[in-house]
């Protein structure tokens, strides 16, 4: 992690610095760690030949003469150690001819870390005692136009060389004025500042390159930001700099930018408050101070009863004024060192450090409930809400900052199931008969906290002997109430507006996953998806498809929905037109669970299903001789509707030969393959078909 660190940040260091690079009038190259050439200016492509853009990433070793490459890998273990030094070696032009230069190599250092190398090449000279010029007064030239200073300074005494008229409207400060006053740099530098910038100065000195962020007061009395790379200048003859060069930045634009982009990363945008980001952040050192100084936390979690009938009633712009009046309410009545963040939605969290007494936490939520009940004043009205507060305690209910949450949180939902009013965490909550609300309520965030997932079930051409599809099916795995049963979560989901959601994301998940597969060059598969009721009547259901096909430039042949019996039998006209809409882009239709519904099989005649599956209950009990004359009769059923047949549930080697003697030779179930992870799934195909060796008899 940290060498990855250092090349981003090198990367950066050359987005900021390409205009001076790229203008500087003599060869000029930066290497990576790796001694890999990231960048080069014109002036190495007049010497060398080598094109810039086309042999980026080239080891700086492959353009020297063999007999230097071990001199110049040595040279370059020294530089990156920190130590500016040059040498005289052979470089292979592009077209074979050897090149003799001098080679000038200075660590790039940022922040006591070596970062690269940056080096200079100049033509070999017989003398030796030739010492470096100061900046050449071409440069202002090559930089008119652009806010980059220009500063030259003789190493000992500190005394400016040469200044670019750029300097001025950085400082402010006039070239006579740096010319005059030897030290003004230092008096400029913001006092909190000084120290960090001086010791940068001293690393210089030394002898090796610095890159340092610093606040400035200009002339008129403004602050700004610079970034200021300086660079030590050696003679041929000392190991001292004798001259340092720097180039001076106005980068006060970018750190407000940078403060903005920081704010709104731990700031809730509509009420301004601190955001979950923030309050980890916040409640994992309060932790640790508390484990210190021995005192308590506290966490209050409170969500606001019925708030959604406002904004069902009133509307959203109208819900999101009350959020924020709750908001300064809140805010106003916590002592100094607390914090209030909001969750998203109507939730809020308030974190209190430093407690001495558990009384303090009930205070502070009677205190918080009172407040909230006092009427809101909206355009002439008043409304009047009231809460459900969950609270949880360091160290009585835990240690770890998620665990404290998850168990307020809890504790919120059971106080919301009994009619609201505030609730303490006790141990074994999470055994009460309140389950299906807590599950409903962390549902509504298992997507946006990444705890959702796909699993995927091979379905099997037994003739043919490959998997010729697989069925997308969605996994919820809690981080505290562990792997949650689809037949639980999925029913609750079903009883409100999250079963669109989480078939949403499940139609994007698995469309996503196919394009990747399709990337990786394996078979044409088809993936299946399970849509229920009431998303496969929403009007915008056939432009969600589209727009994911589209999306992830998918063949529509290679995406198939599945429904129920129950599914095709509501809302019969909506959904059949929905059914030939979706094939007519392609997509085919599997009628899921096929046989349980068998009083309505006489209107799956007016179906253009392509495939129906027979309902595992039908496969499980086929060592019954009714059982197995009832399967053969759905299977010659959607035979003769000219459908294709899955039976499902297979799990034992002689349903497996049953159903092939009855020629029902697509299958599904554990006899060949559980439900599976991704990197399970690929390995079914592979030229060997590993995973389904033995299967097929």
């Amino acid at each position: 992690m940290r060498n990855e660190i250092k090349v981003s940040d090198l990367f950066s260091f050359i987005e900021i610095y390409k205009p001076l690079l790229l203008g500087v009038p003599y060869p000029c190259y930066l290497l990576d760690l790796e001694g890999s050439i990231v960048f080069s200016n014109e002036a190495v492509q007049e010497l060398t030949g080598y094109k810039r853009h086309e042999d980026y990433q080239r080891n700086f070793v492959s353009v020297l003469a063999e007999e230097e490459i071990d001199r110049s890998i040595e040279h370059i273990n020294t530089v990156l150690k920190g130590k500016s030094t040059g040498f005289q070696t052979k470089l292979r032009h592009r077209n074979g001819n050897r090149l003799l230069v001098n080679i000038l190599s200075i660590p790039i250092e940022v922040d006591g870390e070596i970062l690269g190398i940056c080096g200079y090449i100049t033509e070999s000279i017989n003398d030796k005692h030739q010492t470096p010029q100061s900046i050449p007064s071409s440069w202002d030239n090559i930089f008119t136009g652009i806010e980059i200073c220009l500063w030259s300074l003789e190493a000992n005494t500190m005394t400016t060389l040469s200044i670019s008229p750029v300097c001025q409207a950085v400082f402010g400060y006039s070239e006579e004025d740096f010319l005059k006053q030897h030290h003004l740099w230092e008096q400029l530098i913001l006092p909190i500042d000084k120290k960090g910038a001086l010791k940068h100065m001293e690393v210089v000195r030394n002898g090796n390159s610095s890159l340092h962020e610093y606040r400035i007061v200009t002339k008129n009395g403004d602050h700004k930001w610079v970034s200021d790379f300086i660079v030590p200048i050696f003679s041929d003859y000392t190991q001292e700099p004798v001259r340092i060069d720097r180039i001076v930045v106005d980068i006060t634009k970018r750190k407000k930018a940078e403060e903005k982009l920081t704010y709104l990363a731990y700031h809730d945008t509509l009420t301004g408050l601190p955001n979950r980001r923030k309050l980890d952040h916040e409640l994992h050192k309060a932790l640790i101070e508390a484990k210190e100084k021995e005192k308590l936390v506290g966490i209050l979690f409170l969500d606001l009863n019925r708030f959604k009938y406002i904004n069902d009633s009133l509307g959203h712009k109208m819900g999101d004024k009350v959020l924020q009046a709750i908001a300064e309410r809140l805010k106003g009545s916590l002592r100094h060192d607390d914090l209030i963040s909001r969750q998203g939605g109507d939730e809020f969290v308030i974190l209190l450090k430093n407690m001495t007494m558990r009384a303090d936490l009930e205070e502070a939520a009677l205190r918080i409930n009172s407040i909230i009940t006092e009427p809101i004043r909206l355009l002439g009205n008043e409304y009047v809400l009231s809460a459900s507060i969950g609270m949880s305690i360091f160290p009585d209910h835990g240690i770890e900052a998620e665990g404290l949450i998850q168990k307020a949180d809890h504790a919120m939902y059971l106080a919301k199931g009994s009619g609201g009013g505030i609730r303490s965490y006790e141990a074994g909550m999470s055994k009460s008969h309140s389950r299906k609300l807590l599950l409903e309520q962390y549902l509504h965030k298992a997507i946006e906290k990444n705890e959702l997932y796909l699993d995927y079930q091979p379905i099997v051409d037994v003739y043919g002997k490959q998997v010729i599809g697989l069925e997308a099916l969605l996994r919820w795995n809690h981080p505290v109430l562990g792997a949650i049963p689809p037949g639980e979560f999925i029913q609750i989901a079903e009883e409100s507006d999250l079963i669109i959601k989480l078939g949403n994301w499940v139609l994007e998940t698995a469309c996503r996953q196919r394009k990747q597969w399709i990337e990786m060059n394996l078979p044409p598969f088809y993936v299946s998806i399970n849509v229920p009721a009431r998303q496969i009547n929403l009007g915008s259901f056939l432009e969600i498809v589209k727009a994911n096909l589209e999306k992830f430039q998918l063949p529509s042949n290679l995406l198939k929905i599945e429904i129920t019996e129950r599914t095709a039998m509501t809302n019969v006209q909506s959904t059949l037109n929905t059914i030939k809409e979706l094939q007519d882009i392609g997509v085919d239709i599997i009628l899921d669970d096929f046989g349980v519904g068998y009083s309505s099989i006489s209107y799956l005649v007016q179906y253009p299903f392509n495939t129906i599956k027979i309902d595992k209950s039908f496969i499980e009990g086929l060592d019954k001789k009714n059982q197995r004359s009832v399967c053969r009769t759905l299977v010659a059923m959607g035979r003769n509707l000219g459908m294709n047949v899955v039976a499902e549930g297979v799990e034992e080697i002689e349903q497996y030969q049953y159903l092939c003697s009855i020629g029902c030779h697509n299958m599904q179930g554990y006899y060949f393959s559980r439900p599976a992870g991704v990197e399970r799934i690929e390995s079914f195909f592979t030229s060997e078909q590993q995973g389904m060796q033995g299967k097929f008899q």
